[in-house]
């Protein structure tokens, strides 16, 4: 590779019993906690909406999505805004909730001691760093099935 390190400024995001790493350039903002408005008729993991600089967003749980045990007390929960990552799609952005703040990461191939395949459309796959893991999440997956689910309470 000519030397060069092939690094990728990231988030290594706590979820209850797993973390999840993202690119920074996914997330626009992580903010504090906040109950969404419920809308009726959505499947579990799709928790409700928030105003977000004039929008309403939807707010999903990653854990409810890929049937993860689900935080019990939010007290140190966030909000994390991710971006869209289909330019025609129609969310520009939607809320994931965490279990903390993130922490940067520069990420890269020199870091990983073993990638699984996972099974869950929702996750690309999970990656093993020393005694830490993390999955990596498929947005595109995730903003098509939000994206699907929003289209029909709004």
């Amino acid at each position: 590779m000519n030397g060069i390190s092939e690094q990728v400024r990231s988030l290594w995001v706590p979820l209850r019993d797993a973390n999840m790493l993202l690119p920074n350039a996914a997330v626009a903002e992580v903010g504090y906690y906040r109950v969404p408005d419920e809308k009726s008729d959505m499947p579990e993991w799709l928790l409700g909406s928030i105003s977000w600089r004039g929008q309403t967003l939807p707010v999903i749980s990653i854990e409810l999505l890929c049937d993860y045990p689900v935080p019990a007390n939010l007290v140190y929960s966030r909000l994390m805004i991710i971006n869209s990552v289909r330019p025609d799609g129609a969310l520009a952005f939607y809320a994931i909730v965490t279990a903390g703040l993130p922490r940067p990461l520069l990420f890269g191939n020199h870091l990983v001691d073993e990638v699984e395949d996972c099974a869950l459309l929702a996750l690309k796959c999970r990656v093993f760093i020393g005694r830490e893991q993390a999955v990596i999440p498929d947005l595109d997956h995730i903003q098509g099935l939000v994206e699907q689910h929003w289209e029909r309470v709004t």
